[in-house]
């Protein structure tokens, strides 16, 4: 009977086993993961976990009894080093796996910097095992350097003001996200952290840290000033996990080294599929939630046999000092407009194409509902021509 493999047990490994069991698989599938811990959600990690009083359990995905339901087999704290294309067979820690249908979804790891890995009290949070570290040292703290202005780094710094904590932001770019959602939005970020007594820094690195036997003394920063802290968090995004397909016939994209597949989440190896954050799909990588769960899903159905193809509007969301910010559809190379109430609109050619809301749950729900209804060959094209639909305001 034929076997499906799908390797990384997160979000999108997990949702790659329920796609392929509603799509009708009956073979037996079995789900690799490197961590010693069940498929479990990771949003949590920089939020709930942080801010909790007493040690966060692990936020499972699925309940025990699910799982089952699901008649995987979860081989856990099991590392992969190498696939065969052309012979069906993963090599792992705990020996060869052969496949007939192979889903990759090894997700990304932390970026670092040089010379800083490996140092007492510097950490990065990608794993609920970094959370509980990271959570441990800001209890420890009074002064915390977050390198980063991203949602980690800003959801990190959250959780630190909450604590009373007195926190540096070091940010590289002039505004927090700036790349990813324009000038207007970043500066209402960057108010946020303003607003919370966070000291942000921008168009700053950092170029060193001192540390002694008790951990973290100073940070030295680009700019020459050095700070005073006891804990580091690195907060500059992630790469994708891919360095055990080298010499796999598995083309990757030379810029972000992530795997290169089509809307359907097909690779160049037959046979083989991928979601979640090491997909790069039509040059594109989407590292939020719900782009994971949905190409998870959408690469298991067609390893068994489905044609479905990815087409899910871009959606992130995130937590800073009791806001909520959302994000929906495309909020670059477009024109924003600042709707009031928290409620920024990107257009293209007049069209209303993607939206960041702070505080704004209903008109991003419902831009969000407009875009996603609109018949589309994938989400670009629908995009470029999203009918030039307003949402109504609350």
């Amino acid at each position: 009977m034929p076997s499906l493999l799908v390797v990384g047990a997160g979000l999108a490994g997990l949702r790659a086993v329920e796609g392929a069991r509603q799509a009708g698989w009956s073979g037996p599938i079995t789900i690799v993961g490197d961590e010693p811990h069940p498929p479990y959600d990771r949003p949590p990690l920089s939020k709930a976990a942080l801010a909790s009083d007493e040690q966060p359990g692990v936020p499972m995905l699925r309940s025990s009894e699910v799982i089952q339901e699901l008649q995987v087999r979860h081989l856990s704290g099991v590392r992969v080093d190498g696939l065969d294309t052309a012979h069906r067979t993963v090599t792992t820690s705990a020996g060869d796996l052969g496949y007939d249908a192979l889903v990759i979804a090894t997700g990304s790891t932390a970026t670092t910097l040089p010379g800083l890995t490996g140092l007492p009290g510097v950490h990065v949070l990608r794993r609920y095992d970094d959370a509980l570290a990271v959570r441990d040292s800001l209890a420890r703290s009074r002064r915390v350097v977050i390198v980063g202005a991203g949602f980690i780094g800003s959801e990190i710094a959250s959780a630190a003001r909450a604590r009373g904590i007195e926190v540096t932001v070091v940010e590289a770019s002039s505004r927090p996200l700036e790349r990813a959602v324009g000038p207007l939005a970043a500066g209402r970020l960057m108010q946020l952290h303003a607003d919370a007594g966070v000291r942000l820094l921008t168009r700053t690195t950092v170029s060193g840290v001192r540390t002694s036997d008790r951990g973290v003394d100073e940070v030295e920063l680009s700019t020459g000033e050095t700070l005073a802290a006891d804990a580091v968090v690195l907060g500059i995004g992630a790469r994708p996990a891919t360095a055990w397909l080298a010499d796999s016939g598995v083309a990757l994209d030379a810029r972000s080294g992530g795997v290169l597949c089509d809307r359907r989440l097909a690779t160049s190896a037959p046979g083989v599929w991928a979601a979640g954050d090491v997909a790069c799909v039509d040059g594109e990588r989407n590292e939020h939630w719900t782009a994971a769960g949905e190409q998870g899903r959408v690469a298991g159905a067609n390893a068994a046999g489905a044609t479905e193809v990815f087409a899910s509007v871009p959606f992130a969301w995130s937590t800073w000092h009791g806001h909520r910010i959302q994000v929906v559809g495309e909020t670059t190379a477009a024109d924003e407009e600042d709707h009031g109430d928290g409620f920024i609109l990107y257009r293209r050619e007049g069209r209303p194409v993607g939206a960041v809301g702070i505080d704004s749950p209903g008109p991003v729900a419902r831009l969000r509902r407009a875009l996603a209804a609109q018949p589309r060959s994938d989400v670009r094209a629908h995009l470029a021509g999203a009918g030039g639909v307003v949402p109504a305001r609350e």
